[in-house]
């Protein structure tokens, strides 16, 4: 009963959590991030102020956290990938198939964060410790996944950091394309496989 009274105390916080950061992200959208104040955010979350303060430090990172975290998910994902599968190869499975089942309602709304983001550079600080806390999940997975010590193995931060940095070119890419869902597929695959082959020049062999 302690068990499932605390699942329920912990999917209620999360969902709270949600709430408010969709708020703060929707009243951002419609009158700009300067002009949207923790009250009007809390107002929208049906929540209290200080609720709103307890969960974000401010109004940016409420903003920045708005569609989810699927970090969780994705590492996941990646630990039941087959064991002799290079961890490379294996992210570039995992995120071509998480891209591919995300609605195209969450890739637009990918697509007006990322656009909020390059309007408004408080945010960006935000959005960088969300990449880095993702490639701190995956450099602990990848040095399980390897055998080897994430305090003293160079391997397992670089294959994190350049599977982070393949992901997010892709999608800002995308989202200046305004091309089909199907075109950001391709484009997280063809980032994996130049990342995989070393980045070679596209001019060799002209």
């Amino acid at each position: 009963m302690v068990k499932e009274e605390l699942g329920l105390r912990e999917l209620k916080k999360q969902m709270t959590r949600e709430s408010i950061a969709d708020a703060a992200l929707q009243l951002t959208l419609e009158k700009g991030l300067s002009d949207v104040t923790i009250e009007e955010i809390a107002q929208v979350a049906f929540v209290s102020p200080r609720t709103v303060s307890n969960y974000f430090s401010c109004k940016e990172e409420a903003v920045v956290t708005a569609g989810g975290d699927a970090s969780a998910d994705l590492i996941e994902e990646f630990a039941q990938r087959p064991e002799d599968e290079a961890p490379l190869e294996a992210l570039r499975q995992v995120v071509t198939n998480f891209v591919a089942s995300t609605t195209s309602e969450d890739l637009r709304l990918s697509v007006q964060k990322m656009q909020l983001i390059d309007d408004n550079p408080s945010l960006r600080p935000y959005q960088v410790a969300q990449h880095a806390h993702l490639e701190e999940l995956l450099r602990l997975k990848i040095a399980e996944r390897t055998g080897g010590d994430v305090d003293r193995d160079l391997y397992p931060w670089l294959v994190a950091a350049a599977a982070v940095t393949a992901v997010t070119a892709a999608m800002r890419l995308w989202a200046k394309s305004d091309s089909s869902p199907e075109e950001l597929t391709r484009l997280v695959q063809t980032a994996f496989t130049l990342t995989s082959d070393g980045l070679p020049s596209p001019t060799l062999g002209n």
